[in-house]
């Protein structure tokens, strides 16, 4: 068994030796050139270590109006689960033919926004027209 005092000496090293980067000094040097610097080393003897927020670790609490905005979502959502599903937002199937008719209203606009023959404009608008008339009376 050589993986057991590899494991032993990994938690050894990890407790023993912890490393933190977050822990060093960060000195504000500014030169004669008003020049100014950032650097783990002191460049006079009148530079001061800056105190440095440590950033906590795993999630960072959110501001007030983040927190307000989850928990509207939240209890949206929770709403949503509590009502049954006959409840919700009932969706008509809409049948193949009113589809189809929108496909082909939709394709007309198209042609007639970006261009067509001389010829065509009439027999655009007119189709355009009766694809309009065919939704408005049998589509919901």
């Amino acid at each position: 068994m050589r993986i057991f005092p590899c494991v032993v000496t990994f938690v050894l090293i990890v407790v023993v030796c912890p490393v933190s980067a977050s822990r060093t000094s960060v000195y504000r040097c500014v030169q004669a050139d008003g020049h100014v610097s950032y650097q783990q080393i002191r460049c006079h003897f009148e530079d001061s270590p800056m105190v440095l927020k440590d950033r906590p670790s795993g999630w960072s609490p959110l501001r007030p109006g983040e927190q307000a905005l989850l928990d509207r979502y939240r209890k949206r959502d929770a709403e949503r689960r509590r009502k049954p599903l006959a409840e919700r937002k009932k969706q008509v199937k809409e049948s193949r033919t009113c589809w189809t008719r929108r496909k082909q209203l939709e394709a007309v606009r198209a042609k007639l926004r970006h261009g067509y023959n001389l010829g065509e404009g009439e027999g655009l608008h007119r189709k355009q027209d009766d694809y309009r008339d065919f939704l408005r009376q049998f589509c919901p």
